[in-house]
């Protein structure tokens, strides 16, 4: 496709376009397709905010080591991901959020490759941007991209921008209710895609194929309010959402074990290393790690420590080398020992975060929701700052998401992706 032309995609008639994917699909289990072309596929990457050392750009501003900028066709609070040389980002459009989008852009220049156009199924009477505005973040592999809104609308693209299937989930198992509307994003494995509803009303845990968008299973989970992202590692799924942290077979959709009596963690994502699970809450002493194993309930073995004091904001905690990082509401991160949970520093950001912090070689990045990024050098005696980069951002928006390439960082505001390179 010519990058100096647009295709747009009108959406809403695709049985035909289902023999196209069957055929990627034959290639792929012959094994001429390699899922190496996914670049960060998901949202914080791969589920930990983890880039390999790269040659990332460590300086920026709006004046230098910007490649390129662009306008998306809606708004958004979703994060970007980057495969077979494109980058993809979802938005929402209308007084009611009733367009929905998805575009590619061309990694190298930003040209717009095409761009999708979807119908809202369920549609708010009042939209701010502390209600959820085109926040779950979408999966791509190889083969195609997967996008979810808060509408309950839920699609499967190949990487031509047609439509090959969907899914209209408020339809089929009820409305979403709730004040803040449903952030979680969908979770890449590699034949399906989970995802994680819970609200007000019937919660539930999903999984679908990425070939032709069924129900591989469905379990049914209490209700509660959350935004939180799963996280997959080695057929196993866990969830932190408000009240407890859950351990899922991703073949079956059987819960194998369960934390419960938590507070506050509904909107940071866990975070995993060897066999301990990381959960951030915005209550105080519910920041924690927890052993992985067990069976049913293991509230009262399986919890390592308790931040003292410690809280968690809208990112997710990182874990870097020997140290486990929060950051608050506030902009302080709390930088407290892997080992037992302990306080090792604090240090002021230049405002608070949205995005989740990234781990890259010696380095933690820090995404500042008012354009800041601060780049530290951390160690278990403190912050070790290197630089802090600014970009502009508009009165009221913020820093809402990025990925990584290499060389390259994308950025996503709530009308705009940008690309930082050297």
């Amino acid at each position: 496709m010519g990058k100096d032309r647009a295709k747009i995609v009108s959406v809403f008639s695709i049985d035909h376009r289902i023999f196209i994917l069957s055929g990627i699909l034959l290639l792929t289990a012959c094994g001429q397709a390699e899922d190496s072309n996914a670049v960060w596929a998901e949202f914080r990457g791969s589920g930990q905010s983890f880039a390999k050392d790269a040659g990332l750009p460590v300086e920026w501003s709006d004046s230098k080591n910007i490649l390129w900028k662009k306008a998306l066709a809606g708004e958004g609070q979703s994060s970007p991901v980057i495969a077979n040389q494109s980058v993809y980002v979802s938005s929402t459009g209308g007084d009611q959020k009733e367009h929905l989008y998805l575009e590619a852009f061309a990694l190298d220049d930003g040209a717009l490759q095409w761009k999708a156009e979807f119908a809202a199924t369920q549609k708010p009477e009042k939209v701010t941007d502390m209600i959820s505005r085109g926040a779950p973040t979408p999966v791509v592999d190889s083969h195609g991209v997967y996008v979810f809104f808060e509408s309950g609308d839920l699609f499967g693209l190949d990487l031509e921008g047609n439509t090959v299937w969907e899914r209209r989930l408020a339809t089929e198992f009820g409305e979403y209710v709730g004040g803040h509307g449903i952030g979680t994003s969908l979770v890449n494995t590699p034949d399906h895609i989970i995802l994680s509803i819970d609200h007000d009303g019937p919660s539930y845990l999903l999984c679908v194929k990425k070939s032709d968008g069924s129900t591989v299973w469905k379990t049914e989970r209490s209700s509660r309010v959350s935004w939180t992202t799963p996280v997959y590692r080695n057929g196993e799924i866990f969830v932190s959402s408000n009240g407890s942290v859950d351990c899922y077979d991703s073949a079956t959709g059987k819960q194998i074990w369960t934390v419960t009596g938590i507070k506050g963690n509904t909107v940071a994502s866990p975070t995993l290393q060897d066999d301990l699970v990381v959960v951030g809450s915005s209550n105080p002493g519910d920041c924690m790690a927890i052993k992985a194993g067990g069976s049913g309930d293991v509230t009262d073995t399986n919890i390592v420590w308790r931040a003292a004091g410690v809280t968690s904001s809208f990112g997710s905690p990182l874990i870097h080398k020997n140290l486990v990082f929060f950051v608050n509401r506030a902009g302080v991160i709390q930088a407290v020992h892997l080992a037992d949970g302990t306080l090792a520093w604090q240090h002021r950001l230049p405002s608070s975060t949205w995005a989740s912090p990234l781990t890259v070689g010696d380095s933690v990045y820090f995404f500042c929701k008012d354009g800041q990024t601060a780049i530290l050098s951390p160690t278990v005696d403190g912050p070790g700052e290197l630089v802090v980069n600014e970009l502009a951002v508009g009165e009221g928006d913020r820093i809402y998401g990025y990925a990584v390439a290499p060389e390259i960082f994308i950025f996503r505001t709530a009308r705009e992706v940008l690309c930082i390179k050297d």
